[in-house]
């Protein structure tokens, strides 16, 4: 992940918190608000980046390990890909 769009991505979510009384708006919503802030001549209709995703669900009061599992990413010692058994380990 780009972490100057991360930082990006958390002031545009702070900033809506603010405007909806401490509130994030609903995932719909969201989206709708990051298509138009992302939107330009080019790109009419561009897709959620997964910083903004990440920023939102830290908005929503998630740990970096947390929303970075929740993203299927790793997110240090404890993921869940970690706690995955391989395959052939069916006990």
């Amino acid at each position: 992940m780009d972490f100057k769009l991360i930082d990006d991505a958390v002031t545009f979510v702070r900033n809506h918190t603010k405007r909806n009384g401490g509130e994030l708006p609903a995932w719909g919503r969201y989206q709708e608000l990051v298509r138009d802030h992302l939107r330009d001549e080019y790109d009419p209709k561009p897709k959620m980046p997964k910083e903004y995703y990440y920023a939102y669900l830290r908005g929503k009061g998630l740990s970096d390990n947390e929303a970075r599992d929740r993203m299927g990413m790793e997110g240090g010692h404890h993921t869940a890909a970690a706690k995955k058994k391989p395959f052939w380990q069916f006990w």
